[in-house]
């Protein structure tokens, strides 16, 4: 049984040997993990208990591990590591000296099935880690983990026992992400390729010079936007909740801007929104230089790029001179151009973004009419 390790990939991925036993590994609610076994994230949202047979005089170490980061086909920044346990006496995982705590299964949307390994060793003797201990509300640390070299580092020599599951996304996932900090993106980690789908729609060359690797999170109610999402005008009136990874006392600079609108060149953007000396991700903090509005591309224009993104101010509070802009004010929204704001403000960036696209509907001459368009 144990040997259905290697057809699914775990040697070599993860280990180099098979081990000659299956761990007993069960969620709650009776669901058992079986080698292969698809499971979803709700189902194994929560610690397990894990059994095997123990000598009551012996220690074990105990790790579950994704090798599938950011995805089995691309997995560039293997391995994500989910549960780590060492000093276990005999078989009692809850008096094990616990070095990261639990988190379940997260795999972005998109990224297919990944494996989730559980592995057992046997300590030569009750071990010193010097490892960073782990909560279960953060992920840093997780990720660009090697079950093999941290086998080699304490000399557990191989696994004794190992199971796995596997899992791809459900609605539980960005909960789940959520709880971690990190917003539909892996700290550290780039789950969608945002920089090429940046250069694919052509953002850059059209307002950038360079591209960011971070995604924003932008929702509007129930939608979430994901590089390229397509939204109606309708849907995308009230302000959004945003998101992003951020470092601690520091201020941001949030711009949206449509590229597509008829005047083209280097002033060819309308400013939808933007807000600066942002503490951390606190947009309701920041200084409102012009306020939210939401897209209404006029007719027969064809789909719009709303383009979201985010800046860092590395020489703190910013003196902005640009003229207040409100939500009823469209005459001085055109013309814009994203990399002079940027070079004016010597802001750095941008260091995250996010995008979507809109087309007329039959809200936009309303909308039109507010803004004295």
């Amino acid at each position: 049984m144990a040997g259905e390790l290697q057809k699914h990939g775990v040697v070599p991925d993860v280990i180099d040997k098979v081990p000659p036993a299956v761990l007993e590994v069960v969620y709650p609610n009776n669901v058992v993990v079986e080698i292969g076994k698809v499971l979803t994230p709700t189902q194994v949202k929560d610690q397990p208990t894990v059994k095997w047979t123990g000598d009551a005089n012996t220690f074990y170490t105990l790790c579950m591990t994704d090798p599938d980061v950011p995805s089995r086909k691309d997995p560039k920044l293997r391995e994500l590591h989910h549960w780590l346990v060492g000093n276990i006496p005999g078989s009692d995982v809850n008096k094990g000296e616990t070095l990261s705590e639990y988190i379940g299964s997260g795999p972005p949307k998109g990224t297919g099935l990944h494996r989730f390994v559980f592995l057992l060793y046997k300590q030569p003797k009750k071990l010193t880690f010097d490892e960073k201990r782990l909560t279960n509300k953060s992920n840093e640390n997780r990720g660009n983990f090697s079950m093999k070299k941290f086998a080699k580092k304490y000399n557990l020599g191989d696994p004794i026992a190992g199971n796995m599951y596997q899992a791809e996304f459900d609605d539980y996932v960005p909960i789940l992400h959520k709880q971690l900090g990190i917003f539909l993106s892996l700290i550290g980690l780039v789950l969608a390729d945002v920089a090429s789908e940046f250069k694919e729609a052509k953002i850059q060359p059209d307002i950038l010079d360079s591209v960011p690797n971070e995604k924003i999170e932008v929702k509007y109610g129930k939608n979430t936007i994901d590089l390229g999402t397509e939204l109606t005008p309708t849907q995308t009136q009230e302000i959004p909740e945003i998101h992003y990874k951020h470092v601690g006392g520091l201020l941001y600079t949030l711009i949206m801007t449509d590229p597509d609108v008829p005047t083209r060149g280097y002033n060819r953007e309308f400013r939808h929104w933007i807000v600066g000396n942002i503490p951390e991700e606190n947009v309701a903090k920041g200084e409102i230089l012009a306020e939210y509005v939401g897209p209404a591309p006029p007719k027969d224009s064809g789909k719009h790029r709303y383009v979201f993104l985010i800046y860092k101010q590395n020489q703190g509070a910013i003196t902005f001179d640009e003229r207040r802009l409100s939500n009823r004010d469209g005459r001085f929204r055109g013309r814009f151009s994203t990399k002079k704001f940027v070079e004016k403000y010597n802001l750095e960036g941008p260091i995250a973004g996010n995008f979507m696209k809109v087309e007329y509907d039959d809200n936009v001459p309303s909308y039109h009419k507010r803004l004295g368009l």
